[in-house]
C-alpha cells in the first residue's frame, strides 16, 4: 500500500488528507477514554448497575432519528463551517464534559435521567449536522484511493487507540487501589474533552467547497434516497453491521470487571495488541477487496465475526488469562476488516450532488443499528437478570447474549452471502 503523494503537503488536496487522518486519530484517542470499558467503568463507579449502563448508552441512539433532517438544514448553507463548527462543539460539551461533572453533582436517584438528558441533546446537536463533515472531507478521497486511505488510516489509528487505553488503564488501575477511582476516570474525561477540542479545529482546517445545489428540494430531499435501489439494499448490512458488532459494547465490558475481575491494564494492554494485529492483517483485507468487490468482502467479515462472541462467551475467571488475549487477537484481526469496508458502504451508490440527503440516511441506520443492538443487550439483561447454574457451571447473562450475538452475526452472513449480494448484482 504506497502513500506517494497521497499525504503530500505541498498540495491542497494532501494537506486535507492530512488533516483528516489527524483528527480521526485524535477522534480515536477521545473514543477510546470515553467509550467501552472506560465508560462502563466510569458509570459503575457513579453508582450505576447494569441495566442502568445500557440505558444511558441506548436511550441517546434514539436521537438518530434526526438524521433524515440534517439536509433540510445544510442545503440551506453554501458555506457549512460556522455551523458545523458549533454544533460539534456542543456536541463536545454536552456529551463528554457535562457527563463527567454530573455525578456528585446531582441527586442519584435522578443521575440516570440527567446523563441520558445530556448525551440526548448532544447527540442532537451533532446529528443535525451529521452529514456535513463527510459530505465536506469525501471530495479529498476519490474511489481510486479511498481503500488505500481507509486502510492506512485505520493502521495509525489502532497505534493512537491502544496508547491511549493503556495510559488510561494504568490511571484507572492505580485509582482504583487509591479508592478515588470517580476522580481519576473523571481527570482521563477532561483530557478527552481537550483531544474533542483539537480534533475540532482539524476538521476545521480543509478548505471547504462550493457545495452543488440539489435539484430537489424540501420533503422530497428527505425522500429521494428511497428512489435509489442499490444505495437501500446496502444499507441493510450497514444495519446489520452496527447491530451485530455494537450488542455486546458494554456488556461484554461490565462482565469482564464485574464477574471475572480482569484489571483495566489487562484489558488494555490486551487492546494495545490491535496495533500489530491491524497492520498484520490490513494487507491480507486490502488484496481481498481487489480481488472481489467491497460487498462480498464484507459479507465474508460477518462469518468471521461470529467467532468472536463464542470465544468471548467461554471466558471466565479460570480462563481469561489465556483466553481473553485469544479472543481480543480474533476481535481484532476481523473488525480491521470490518470497519475497512463498512467505511466506503456510504458512497458505493451515493451521487455526489445529492451526498448529503444520502449520507443522512446512512447515519440514521448506524445509529439505529446500534440502539436496536445495545437495546436488545439491554432487555435481555432485564428479562435475564440473574446467573444460569448447572451443577458447578454458572453462566452470566452476558455470557447468553454473547451467544445471540454468535448467532445473529452467523446468520445474517449466510443470509448476505445467499440473498443479498444476488439481489444486488441484479439490481
Amino acid at each position: 500500500m504506497r502513500n506517494d503523494g497521497l499525504f503530500a503537503p505541498g498540495r491542497a488536496d494532501g494537506r486535507a488528507r492530512l488533516y483528516i487522518l489527524g483528527s480521526e486519530c485524535l477522534k480515536a484517542i477521545y473514543t477510546a477514554f470515553t467509550t467501552g470499558v472506560f465508560l462502563t467503568g466510569f458509570l459503575l463507579n457513579a453508582g450505576m448497575d447494569q441495566v442502568q449502563i445500557g440505558l444511558v448508552t441506548s436511550l441517546p441512539l434514539a436521537a438518530g432519528i434526526l438524521y433524515p433532517l440534517s439536509p433540510l438544514l445544510l442545503e440551506k448553507f453554501r458555506r457549512r463551517k460556522a455551523v458545523l463548527g458549533t454544533a460539534r462543539l456542543l456536541y463536545h460539551g454536552l456529551v463528554i464534559l457535562c457527563v463527567t461533572l454530573l455525578p456528585g453533582r446531582v441527586p442519584q436517584s435522578s443521575l440516570l435521567w440527567w446523563m441520558a438528558a445530556a448525551l440526548l441533546l448532544g447527540n442532537g446537536c451533532n446529528i443535525l449536522v451529521a452529514s456535513g463533515f463527510p459530505a465536506w472531507h469525501i471530495g479529498f478521497l476519490p474511489e481510486e484511493i479511498r481503500g488505500r486511505f481507509f486502510a492506512i488510516s485505520g493502521i495509525v489509528n489502532s497505534v493512537f487507540t491502544a496508547a491511549a487505553a493503556f495510559g488510561a488503564s494504568m490511571l484507572a488501575d492505580a485509582a482504583k487501589a487509591s479508592d478515588r477511582q470517580l476522580y481519576w476516570m473523571g481527570v482521563i474525561r477532561l483530557a478527552a474533552f481537550g483531544m474533542a477540542l483539537a480534533e475540532l479545529v482539524l476538521l476545521l482546517l480543509p478548505k471547504e467547497p462550493e457545495y452543488p445545489k440539489s435539484s430537489v428540494k424540501g420533503i422530497r430531499l428527505l425522500t429521494l434516497p428511497f428512489g435509489n435501489r442499490k444505495f437501500c439494499l446496502t444499507m441493510i448490512p450497514v444495519f446489520a453491521w452496527m447491530m451485530v458488532s455494537t450488542m455486546t459494547l458494554y456488556s461484554a465490558n461490565t462482565y469482564l470487571l464485574k464477574e471475572v475481575e480482569a484489571s483495566y491494564v489487562f484489558i488494555s494492554i490486551l487492546q494495545a495488541m490491535n496495533i500489530v494485529t491491524t497492520a498484520i492483517v490490513m494487507p491480507f483485507w486490502h488484496r481481498l477487496l481487489l480481488r472481489t468487490s467491497w460487498l462480498q468482502a464484507f459479507q465474508k467479515v460477518f462469518l468471521m465475526f461470529a467467532l468472536y462472541p463464542f470465544l468471548h462467551m467461554l471466558i471466565t475467571k479460570n480462563t481469561y488469562l489465556w483466553l481473553l488475549p485469544v479472543t481480543m487477537l480474533v476481535y481484532q484481526a476481523i473488525l480491521a476488516g470490518g470497519t475497512l469496508y463498512f467505511n466506503n458502504m456510504a458512497y458505493l451508490f451515493t451521487p455526489k450532488e445529492d451526498r448529503t440527503a444520502y449520507l443522512s440516511w446512512y447515519l440514521m441506520l448506524v445509529s439505529a443499528g446500534s440502539l436496536c443492538g445495545q437495546g436488545l443487550s439491554t432487555l435481555l439483561l432485564k428479562l435475564w437478570p440473574e446467573n444460569w447454574a448447572f451443577r458447578n457451571i454458572h453462566i452470566a447473562p452476558a455470557q447468553r447474549i454473547l451467544l445471540v450475538q454468535c448467532v445473529l452475526s452467523l446468520g445474517f452472513g449466510i443470509w448476505f452471502g445467499r440473498v443479498l449480494l444476488g439481489k444486488l448484482e441484479k439490481a
